[in-house]
């Protein structure tokens, strides 16, 4: 009875999330680093190897959902739904000063079962953000006159991001090798735009540019995890471990795209209203092309016990394009190190049952301003709440994040986020016999 209550709980709040903000743009970010691509680029993995500096490529857990390598769906014994959410409090600092900015958003809705604990095959499908889109900048400058340069003021607006529905297989294809595959659909809408405001004074109108980017299409991922198992005998005890070495392979993909775009006059002094439609096109259709990428890991644990996993990844963002447009972009490149341990999972304390995490995360990113790289540095700790008599846990962490430089005129972003996921794992569909 008490699981058929927590499993129509459960049911019950995820249904309201799925129907809420999750399935449409949120406002994940509000970064000024958002101007260029796709976006921010928004972390899909579950809440526990966040905690782990977001390494995953090494990581099969039977009870939880790796969506980062579809390879782990293949050690899948329980039926597991997972559901996260983030909450962002950051700073952005210019020489000139500070703005404090936060936010939050929905993390995930995952769903895995197996299909074959004996065979090793397994099914994953959810819903996840895949980038966002938020940023505010303003540029002052001066334009042309008559008689002497006008003072003007640039403001750029962007809003939206794109969400990614995914359904994943993977299998056992030997007992030390297992492969999977991801079908992640990406839709969403991207909006920006630039506004020229001029001071009333010099009696001339100010314009407005929108352009909407409609975007969707399939991202593949492909992945591969080699594993095996061993155990030791050391003081009476016996003592497994596993190790696991994996990568996963995002080959370019090429998503569908439609374009639309307004160009008006603005009231002389205002940020709002039409005097005058300038230019006006909708329905440009186009191609948005999605670069390869790559990741790979190695871990080794103790069963239930600890856990060391470390990750290296890549992608060639210099082939990124836009309506056949590339963008100020470079190639990234990013490693991560994490491990976690419980001091007793079998204990009757529920403090020797938690599983306390740690990590770390450098990414070179997708980001070049004026020859000044914007890199990505970040600390994150996490704890796994055992539920009773189960595998199911809550996880939470907090990450300390830094972004960027104040050199050369850049924004650096120190961001502290919480977040926390909720993994329950049941034994469902299984056919009961009766003697």
């Amino acid at each position: 009875m008490q699981n058929s209550a927590q499993r129509l709980v459960f049911l019950i709040i995820t249904g309201i999330w799925a129907c809420g903000s999750l399935v449409t743009a949120q406002n994940i970010t509000k970064s000024p680093y958002s101007i260029v691509g796709i976006g921010d680029e928004i972390y899909s993995g579950n809440a526990s190897t966040y905690s782990l500096g977001q390494t995953n490529q090494a990581i099969r857990n039977p009870y939880a959902i790796n969506i980062l390598n579809p390879a782990s769906y293949s050690s899948a014994k329980t039926t597991n739904i997972e559901a996260g959410a983030t909450y962002s409090l950051g700073a952005l600092k210019t020489s000139n000063g500070t703005a404090d900015v936060n936010n939050a958003w929905i993390a995930y809705l995952n769903f895995a079962l197996p299909i074959s604990t004996k065979r090793g095959m397994g099914v994953s499908f959810g819903l996840t953000p895949f980038s966002g889109l938020g940023y505010n900048i303003q540029s002052e400058t001066t334009i042309p006159g008559d008689t002497a340069p006008i003072p003007v003021l640039y403001n750029f607006v962007g809003r939206g991001g794109l969400s990614r529905a995914y359904l994943g297989y993977g299998m056992r294809l030997h007992r030390t090798a297992s492969i999977g595959v991801n079908a992640n659909y990406l839709f969403g809408e991207n909006t920006n735009t630039t506004q020229l405001l001029i001071p009333p004074g010099f009696r001339m109108f100010n314009t407005n540019e929108d352009k909407r980017t409609y975007i969707n299409g399939w991202v593949y991922d492909i992945g591969l995890q080699l594993h095996d198992t061993f155990s030791r005998v050391i003081r009476n005890q016996v003592r497994e471990y596993e190790w696991v070495a994996g990568g996963t392979l995002t080959p370019v993909s090429n998503l569908n795209a439609e374009q639309s775009y307004l160009l008006r006059s603005l009231p002389i002094g205002s940020t709002g209203g039409t005097r005058d439609t300038i230019f006006s096109e909708s329905g440009v259709l186009g191609t948005v092309v999605s670069p390869l990428s790559w990741k790979a890991g190695l871990s080794f644990a103790r069963k239930d016990v600890w856990l060391l996993a470390a990750d290296v990844r890549g992608t060639r963002w210099t082939d990124y394009r836009s309506f056949g447009s590339a963008d100020s972009l470079r190639n990234s490149f990013g490693a991560s190190l994490g491990g976690s341990f419980t001091p007793n999972f079998k204990g009757k304390n529920f403090f020797s049952r938690i599983e306390y995490r740690a990590g770390v995360r450098y990414e070179q990113s997708n980001l070049s301003v004026r020859g000044t790289g914007v890199d990505v540095v970040s600390l994150n700790v996490g704890l796994g709440l055992p539920m009773a008599k189960s595998k199911s846990k809550v996880n939470i962490g907090a990450e300390w994040l830094q972004r960027g430089t104040v050199e050369n005129g850049l924004v650096q972003e120190n961001y502290f986020r919480l977040y926390i996921g909720v993994s329950f794992a049941d034994k469902w569909f299984y056919r009961y016999r009766y003697d």
